[in-house]
């Protein structure tokens, strides 16, 4: 099985805090969406070739909603049309949605479309944490956006929240989850604020003008997140990541347990089982590429060394953790003296657990993982 991601680059205005590729050229649309197709045609190959079906189609950005129907199943029309997969074969079909773009009408084209799954940017439900982010919507708006989504039909809606950033208290976060609660969404993605190059948030904490909370405040947020979400029935199977029983993001799903998926549009990345690829971060030259029909981004080869250091990264970001019969198979070489001295190190002083076959951070100690995780690269 094999996952598709669609990276739509547009936004109207920028999060403080975002450093996904996007910009606001969206004057160039139909010249974007003609290069996609184009590209999506001529890869059509990569998934024949390796005898792949896709069972998840993601459409990221930047902000997707910014597209309109007509070109969203442009899109979808030329991945039917040349890879094998089918509106009724692929189980998950999500979009990501800015709450300042839905309409009833937009949503009844969604639905159109086949997506089955919406992904909401929210983030807060404070009106002044959501204007220092520099998010278009403000809390009313995010509040009618999901009941319009659903009356119009979507069961299953996930919603991001973000934590961990200085005007946030700890009753503010509570309220916040609290609310996202009552609205009882499938899944709940929570992330704390991280500040990255290139950002307003960065530019301003080097001005001094954001100061970073203490480590601590964040992890109180932290623990009340994994409390509060517990007592509202979720449960967490990734670091950030919160679902009710079974509705688990399948498509984010595949990027943790090593399924090839391809990505298509600028700065989208593809790994095949062996390549992993990127495409180049740049709206001009993507299109110029396309009508070329030249290269469209470097390719890389993993080492063994690199997919040991991503299993361990990627298997410890999930509860369910490490399979340590993977590790027998397809890592020996790498899990002898250094691994196996920290493993106990990190097991004695209760950051990890062995059972089951398995081994895994308790969920006392995932906010600190990036560390636990660090120390068991080769």
């Amino acid at each position: 099985m094999a996952g598709i991601y669609i990276h739509i680059p547009f936004c109207s205005q920028f999060c403080s805090y975002c450093d996904f590729y996007s910009v606001n050229q969206t004057e160039k649309v139909d010249d974007f969406t003609e290069a996609l197709v184009k590209e999506i045609v001529i890869r059509s190959n990569d998934l024949k070739n390796k005898g792949l079906s896709v069972n998840t189609v993601y459409f990221g950005g930047g902000t997707p909603s910014l597209i309109s129907i007509p070109s969203l199943k442009a899109i979808l029309s030329a991945l039917y049309e040349n890879y094998p997969l089918s509106p009724a074969g692929v189980k998950e079909r999500t979009i990501e949605v800015n709450p300042d773009d839905i309409t009833t009408q937009y949503l009844d084209g969604l639905r159109e479309c086949g997506f089955n799954r919406l992904s909401m940017g929210i983030q807060s439900f404070s009106d002044q944490h959501l204007k220092w982010m520099n998010r278009r919507h403000n809390t009313q708006t995010a509040l009618n956006s999901f009941e319009l989504a659903r009356k119009a039909g979507f069961s299953n809606i996930s919603i991001d929240l973000i934590f961990g950033f200085e005007m946030l208290t700890t009753k503010e976060w509570k309220e916040n989850l609290l609310k996202a609660i009552s609205l009882s969404p499938e899944h709940i993605s929570a992330y704390q604020m991280s500040i990255e190059k290139g950002t307003t948030l960065h530019r301003n904490y080097i001005k001094g003008a954001y100061l970073q909370p203490p480590d601590e405040s964040s992890a109180r947020q932290y623990s009340m997140l994994q409390e509060e979400l517990a007592k509202g029935g979720y449960i967490q199977y990734e670091i950030s990541s919160f679902c009710k029983p079974g509705l688990y993001s399948q498509h984010n799903s595949s990027y943790w347990d090593f399924t090839p998926y391809f990505g298509f549009g600028p700065s989208a990345h593809s790994f095949d089982g062996t390549f992993r690829h990127r495409n180049f971060s740049s709206l001009a030259k993507y299109i110029k590429t396309m009508k070329a029909g030249e290269s469209f981004g470097p390719s890389h080869k993993q080492s063994l060394k690199e997919r040991f250091n991503e299993y361990i990264m990627l298997s410890l970001r999930r509860t369910e953790g490490i399979d340590k019969e993977v590790l027998e198979k397809s890592f020996k070489k790498f899990i002898k003296h250094q691994f196996q001295s920290e493993l106990g190190r990190l097991t004695e002083a209760g950051f990890l657990l062995e059972e089951s076959g398995k081994i895994r951070i308790p969920p006392e100690h995932l906010f600190v993982s990036d560390g636990i995780i660090r120390d068991l690269f080769v």
